[in-house]
């Protein structure tokens, strides 16, 4: 049986119609978006993302899945806020009990950097509320940068207790994750 050029022409196109309507035509995100485990597979494999620890952290509240994309990125937002304050609180309870007089300054310093920190968090959920993206990226990056003063001062010294450095790293990649999340948005 023979084929004419018409039909021909339509089964040489059947599978480019079948697979665009299976495939969504761009790898934007939306703020609507449904939280699954593929989106947040996707989410928690960009660069920069430590994958073990994003997926581990937002598998572990059982809030997640309930989510769209917005509404996550508020979480990871106030998650890290909650973080940043315990780990204020820390710096300060340093402060006021470290015997070694070589720390007093550094761990001064790290409260004002987890202030700042948490203040740029803040600014980031004003930003993701109003879904201004880009500006709550920019305000994590802050955030990140503010942690990061403080993990410099506090580098290389003696009698620093061993959670600490963890702890720092710990917001460090909720922060990056905050920024990540954000920047998703933008595009």
């Amino acid at each position: 049986m023979a084929f004419s050029c018409a039909t021909r022409k339509v089964f040489s196109i059947l599978p480019l119609l079948v697979f665009l309507t299976i495939t969504p035509l761009s790898s934007s995100f939306s703020p609507n978006d449904k939280v699954r485990k593929e989106l947040l597979n996707q989410l928690c494999s960009k660069p920069t993302i430590a994958n073990h620890f994003c997926i581990a952290w937002l598998n572990s509240d059982p809030t997640t899945y309930t989510l769209n994309l917005n509404s996550l990125i508020d979480l990871v937002l106030q998650k890290t806020q909650l973080f940043g304050y315990k780990n204020l609180a820390m710096m300060k309870g340093f402060v006021r009990t470290t015997t070694d007089p070589t720390l007093k300054i550094p761990y001064g310093s790290c409260v004002a950097d987890y202030e700042l920190a948490i203040k740029s968090i803040e600014e980031a959920q004003g930003f993701s509320s109003s879904m201004s993206y880009k500006l709550a990226s920019q305000a994590a990056f802050k955030a990140f940068n503010s942690v990061s003063l403080c993990e410099a001062q506090l580098q290389g010294r003696k009698n620093v207790p061993v959670y600490v450095p963890q702890s720092i790293l710990t917001i460090k990649r909720m922060c990056t994750i905050d920024n990540v999340f954000s920047i998703v948005l933008t595009s």
